[in-house]
């Protein structure tokens, strides 16, 4: 069934389109063309208990019985793999991704709306890597990590889960650095959703830039001038460090507090924002729901040089979006939602 989900999925004439614009295509026969070689690191992620062999013998078995045994294949060496794997390198797994983000089928769309926007939720997370050589440019995050990690931060809808767009670098690369990378996807319909430290009032200028609402949480914003002050107990605020430009501040318990652009409270309420808030998307507990031991207190991949750590990483993340589509669509029946799926 796993197999047949990719299948579906990631259609063969999709991963030839994929093939043909990374320029990967085969000049020669192969036993591990380059679809088939993309159709394995996907199952990679799906299998992530099952070690490189196991992997690729149930994803032979998977595609011979979808072809009623009409064709069978060989599995073959560790080291063949490996070799399909460099050939075809990260480039068409990034098409892949490029081709199946995106807003999936929502029934009732327009509930998840808020003052008539779409939620969307920028969220970061790290992934650990073998300790090898080549992976040590990763970086360590501090001095307690056993690994290096890769930092990987992605936008996605708060409605479906479904990705918009993501990327990934070092870990020693701050989460704000890579998130201006990811400005390019928002849009003026869109509500951003984010968490960040003291430094996020740089981010937020940039992001206003683009058009879109914002509702983040931030620390330290008890510091910001207060202007006029709402019944529902939120208050206007015009930092300097945004030229003037104002604000809405949201107190709440703790240290965080949220502000947001949209600065009027008939758009909407105080508690409505910080409920809205609290329903993000969170980039741990989505990818960890793909991960054989939810236990584990971070996904681990296998690849031990950059080029495959970031194949994988795309595959991963490819394979993330597909279980989103297919979880909606298997709750597009009248009353289900996509959001009660743990994906």
């Amino acid at each position: 069934m796993s197999i047949g989900f990719l299948t579906s999925v990631f259609p063969i004439s999709l991963l030839d389109e994929v093939v043909g614009v990374s320029g990967c295509a085969e000049r020669r026969r192969r036993a591990l063309p380059a679809r088939l070689t993309i159709y394995y690191v996907l199952a990679l992620c799906l299998f992530s208990d099952k070690n490189y062999d196991q992997v690729m013998r149930l994803l032979l078995n998977g595609l011979a019985w979808r072809s009623r045994w009409v064709y069978t294949w060989e599995p073959p060496s560790a080291s063949a793999i490996s070799r399909a794997r460099a050939r075809i390198g990260a480039e068409p797994l990034r098409v892949l991704f490029c081709r199946v983000t995106g807003p999936v089928a929502q029934p009732r769309a327009s509930l998840s709306r808020l003052a008539g926007l779409r939620p969307v939720t920028m969220d970061g997370t790290t992934l650990a890597v073998p300790e090898t050589r080549d992976n040590s440019v990763f970086g360590y995050p501090d001095r307690a990590a056993r690994f290096p990690r890769v930092r990987v931060v992605a936008v996605a809808e708060n409605g479906t889960h479904a990705l918009i767009d993501a990327t990934f670098g070092s870990s020693a690369v701050e989460e704000h650095i890579l998130a201006r990378r990811l400005l390019r996807c928002l849009e003026s319909d869109m509500l951003l959703l984010a968490r960040f430290g003291p430094w996020g009032l740089e981010l937020w200028r940039q992001a206003v830039e683009t058009g879109t609402h914002l509702l983040w949480g931030v620390t330290g914003a008890d510091a910001l001038p207060i202007g006029r002050s709402f019944e529902d107990g939120s208050y206007l605020s015009r930092p300097a460090g945004l030229g003037g430009a104002p604000l809405r501040v949201i107190p709440l318990p703790g240290a965080e507090w949220l502000i947001t652009t949209l600065v009027d409270p008939r758009q909407a309420s105080a508690s409505e924002l910080a409920a809205r808030y609290a329903e993000r998307w969170v980039m741990d507990s989505a990818l960890a729901w793909l991960h054989s031991d939810r236990r584990a207190p971070a996904i681990t991949l296998r690849s031990r040089s950059p080029e495959m750590v970031a194949q994988e990483i795309w595959a991963l993340l490819c394979v993330y979006q597909a279980m989103r589509e297919l979880t909606c669509q298997a709750t597009s029946h009248p009353g289900a939602s996509c959001t009660c799926a743990r994906v």
